[in-house]
């Protein structure tokens, strides 16, 4: 009796400890299932430009794009039509129907001539969430005008045969604060204010992003504000212009008086950088006016900052 005991007894520990095994890689594979490695954070830079029309940089726009998804900071003429070639060159994220958020730094027009473009264009092709845009006080009202100037074109791509969604046009409108005003699992994005001449309310923004710290000036003259943001910060993309040419409604002294009260020239940028211990320094929406050029730009801000230096062209993709 006990030798048939055995084999049965042994048999069942056997089955026992197999279905324990079993059952306790079930619940491993339950409890921590694999991950996906987040994707990098790159900057795109969909226009580089400034109010006056080149044909090679666009209107003031970039994309920070964190694990996948495109955040844009403000909309320069031409940012949808740029962020199709930024798909088309490879870059997924930029898929124009994906664009869903966008933070202003100020309500210049050249920082949001696109803004139209931006509501309604990815609308057009297949957005179905609202536009999510963040900017200073006034935003709502731009926002909220805009769509009342295309009530008709509206209500003609809704009931029309076009049959568009309904929901896609929309803009939740955001007047923000200094502090933070949005974070996902993808990034926080903190608003600080700058000063930008006449303007009441001008804003940079600092976003982090997978370890890596992005700081936008948005546009200003040499501030405090973007030096406290970034205070070792990967990455500071800033404004700057260099020269003292006029215009042809503003002689080289009035012009000069404009510019040193709305941006940053590049002796005063190169001291910025350093001041902010940026690691790398981007400078785009500048502006060589004169006899300057942007090599006598680079030298400027190269007396006064020693690190990283870059000069975005449009469409440049470029990681911390």
């Amino acid at each position: 009796m006990s030798c048939r005991l055995k084999p049965v007894r042994r048999f069942c520990l056997s089955l026992w400890a197999a279905t324990l095994l079993a059952s306790a890689a079930l619940a491993q594979t339950q409890v921590s299932p694999s991950k996906e490695p987040s994707k990098p954070t790159e900057i795109v830079f969909l226009g580089t430009g400034f109010p006056l029309p080149t044909p090679d940089r666009q209107g003031p726009s970039l994309a920070v794009i964190a694990n996948g998804k495109a955040y844009l900071v403000d909309a320069g003429v031409g940012l949808v039509r740029q962020a199709n070639a930024a798909y088309i060159s490879g870059v997924e994220a930029m898929k124009p129907d994906g664009l869903g958020i966008a933070f202003i730094t100020h309500l210049h027009s050249d920082h949001t001539l696109g803004l139209a473009d931006l509501i309604f264009t990815p609308w057009i092709i297949g957005r179905t969430s609202p536009l999510e845009l963040y900017g200073p006080p006034g935003i709502k009202a731009m926002a909220d005008n805009i769509l009342k100037a295309y009530e008709q074109d509206i209500r003609i791509r809704i009931e029309g045969l076009e049959g568009a969604n309904k929901t896609g046009y929309k803009v939740n409108a955001h007047e923000i604060e200094p502090g933070v005003v949005y974070q996902d699992a993808n990034v926080k994005v903190t608003a600080f204010l700058v000063d930008h001449g006449s303007w009441q309310q001008a804003y940079g923004y600092r976003f982090d992003a997978a370890g890596k710290s992005i700081v936008i000036s948005g546009a200003t003259p040499a501030s405090q504000g973007v030096i406290k943001a970034c205070d070792g910060c990967d990455v500071l993309v800033h404004e700057v212009y260099s020269g003292n040419g006029g215009t042809s409604q503003k002689s080289p002294e009035e012009w000069s008086k404009y510019m040193a009260a709305f941006h940053t020239s590049a002796e005063e940028l190169g001291i910025l950088a350093t001041q902010a211990r940026a690691k790398t320094l981007i400078m785009t929406h500048y502006v060589p006016r004169g006899t300057s050029d942007q090599t006598e730009m680079v030298n400027l801000v190269k007396k006064g900052f020693a690190g990283t230096l870059i000069v975005a062209r449009d469409l440049d993709v470029i990681a911390p």
